[in-house]
């Protein structure tokens, strides 16, 4: 289960969260409120059982271990991709599709809100944060 601290800035909404790899940013919608499909799809990419953006740097850069995720994004077609930013320089590459270089595939069209989803996330608020 991920721990994100939803925002909405301007007329987009963006979800924070933390990674074992440091804090990272997803774009999660449009409009009055976040689409909880896409947290629901990070929240499975992230499930510990497989480490998939560990397979996702190794698979798009030579030193994987100066790269971390910084942005998570669904394109138009339901696909999840990450952003990185190198550790030392500070440049950001991405954005590397999961299902391109992870085991992952699941889609957007994959995922199903449920009720307990929607209370989850209720519960959680969007919370806003001083820190924009």
């Amino acid at each position: 289960m991920i721990r994100a601290y939803v925002v909405q800035q301007g007329a987009v909404w963006i979800a924070r969260l933390l990674t074992r790899y440091g804090h990272a940013e997803v774009l999660c919608g449009q409009g009055n409120e976040p689409d909880l499909k896409e947290l629901l799809l990070v929240e499975q990419f992230l499930d510990d059982s497989v480490d998939h953006i560990s397979s996702i740097r190794r698979s798009a850069f030579k030193m994987p271990r100066l790269w971390c995720p910084i942005r998570f994004a669904v394109n138009n077609q339901g696909r999840l991709g990450l952003q990185f930013k190198h550790r030392l320089t500070g440049r950001q590459d991405g954005l590397f599709f999961a299902d391109e270089h992870s085991a992952f595939r699941t889609n957007l069209s994959d995922i199903a809100v449920e009720q307990a989803d929607v209370e989850r996330f209720v519960q959680r608020g969007p919370v806003e944060t001083d820190d924009a």
